[in-house]
């Protein structure tokens, strides 16, 4: 298994392991393409407390409830945690090639 998707907390390591082979259910794929067509920018404050309380429920919740805490965020949040997400997966993926 990778080092970052067996390290990740609670269900965010298997999260991750779906990524990994191209299943993102936490995301429609219409919001994953405007996550990437538009610019990528700092995160402000208050809607960075916004993400990572949703990223918290990613780690801790089922699926269901993970995905309805992600589609309660505003857009520009959903934006930025899509992108992290992304880059969460980009990681293992780099992981995952130094291991084989």
């Amino acid at each position: 298994m990778d080092k970052l998707a067996s390290n990740a907390p609670g269900h965010l390591s298997r999260r991750i392991q779906e990524g990994l082979r191209g299943h993102h259910p936490l995301f429609d794929p219409d919001q994953i393409r405007e996550a990437f067509a538009v610019a990528d920018r700092a995160v402000a404050r208050e809607d960075a407390d916004e993400v990572g309380e949703v990223l918290l429920s990613i780690c801790r919740d089922p699926l269901d409830v993970a995905r309805i805490a992600v589609d309660g965020l505003a857009p520009e949040p959903r934006l930025a945690l899509i992108r992290l997400y992304f880059r969460l997966l980009d990681r293992a993926e780099q992981e995952r090639g130094l291991t084989h």
